[in-house]
């Protein structure tokens, strides 16, 4: 991320079938609940499901996965999951 994610930009998700790469979906970064992401269908929009972006972040190429006693499991050194869409 070069920039600072603002409201109105776009990004690229890779969906995946069988964890095999199918295809790509564009959606419109929106602010919900004083949080920036997006609504993944029209039927998470309607039922109010968001998805933050802090919650597409995934393991990268030196990420490990500890443990903290009374907290659990994490990653370390994860990367965006999606693509950055500049707009014209």
């Amino acid at each position: 991320m070069s920039e600072r994610m603002k409201i109105g930009d776009w990004i690229r998700l890779q969906k995946y079938i069988y964890g095999e790469p199918s295809h790509t979906d564009d959606y419109e970064v929106e602010m919900f609940r004083h949080c920036l992401g997006v609504f993944l269908s029209p039927q998470d929009r309607t039922s109010g499901n968001f998805t933050p972006l802090c919650e597409l972040f995934e393991p990268g190429p030196n990420s490990e996965q500890k443990y903290i006693p009374n907290y659990g499991e994490y990653w370390t050194n994860q990367v965006q999951g999606w693509m950055d869409i500049p707009i014209p």
